[in-house]
């Protein structure tokens, strides 16, 4: 079973608890999409990359952008692009090789895309490092937890009305997730103090910026997500 906690998984740092090497942990954000990047990502001593899954056509693949049907077309807001051919995650994690953790953002709102990556993890045990797992889609997230996989699931926010609606999850204690992903200009001290308080950690992104990193940091948050590897040094 796929797990964040295994004793046998072989160890990429000193990451406990949320805290990475630098005393926060820092997430490569986009950097498991295409290998290029991931090998960037390695080479900056991140404690975990971000990957981005899409259920397509009964399997996962890892793309930012959502995909035209039929055509190699992605699309976000601002931009398309071509795409011949899409990263499989037993591509990406023989690359990986335990070199570093993962974060897995579901951008599919499917349950089927929950259920397959249960099934990845259950059928790639044994190539998986250490796993986090975060979605907007909460119910993937809750499904993920009833199939027992064993990773910590991160409940990502980029709406203030999520705030509550999670805390409240957290005090109900029933399969309490491990902490929130959330959009940095949510952010306040005393927002970081009521996650912290209900035993949740709290992952900022996207944070391109040092000195807003900085603020955060100080602020006791728990990781930061960047497109800027330059730039966890540098906090």
């Amino acid at each position: 079973m796929c797990s964040s906690t295994s004793s046998e998984r072989p160890s990429t740092g000193d990451a406990t608890h949320g805290r990475g090497r630098r005393g926060f942990y820092a997430i490569a954000h986009r950097a498991g999409n295409n290998l290029h990047s991931l090998e960037e990502a390695i080479e900056a001593g991140v404690d975990a990359i971000e990957c981005d899954f899409w259920h397509s056509r009964g399997r996962l693949v890892l793309r930012h952008e959502r995909k035209l049907p039929l055509l190699p077309v992605l699309f976000d807001r601002w931009h398309l692009r071509f795409a011949l051919g899409e990263l499989s995650l037993r591509d990406l994690l023989r690359e990986i090789n335990f070199r570093t953790e993962l974060f897995l953002d579901i951008k599919s709102a499917t349950p089927r895309a929950a259920d397959a990556v249960v099934g990845l993890c259950r059928d790639l045990d044994a190539m998986m490092p250490r796993t986090q797992v975060s979605s907007p889609r909460w119910k993937l997230l809750d499904r993920i937890a009833a199939a027992g996989a064993g990773m910590r699931l991160f409940y990502s926010i980029g709406d203030p009305r999520a705030v509550e609606p999670l805390l409240r999850r957290a005090a109900a204690g029933d399969r309490r997730p491990a902490g929130t992903s959330i959009r940095h200009t949510l952010l306040r001290p005393r927002l970081v103090e009521r996650f912290h308080a209900a035993g949740l950690e709290v992952y900022a992104w996207t944070v391109n910026d040092a000195a807003r990193a900085r603020e955060l940091l100080s602020w006791r948050v728990d990781g930061i997500i960047s497109d800027d590897m330059a730039m966890f040094d540098g906090v």
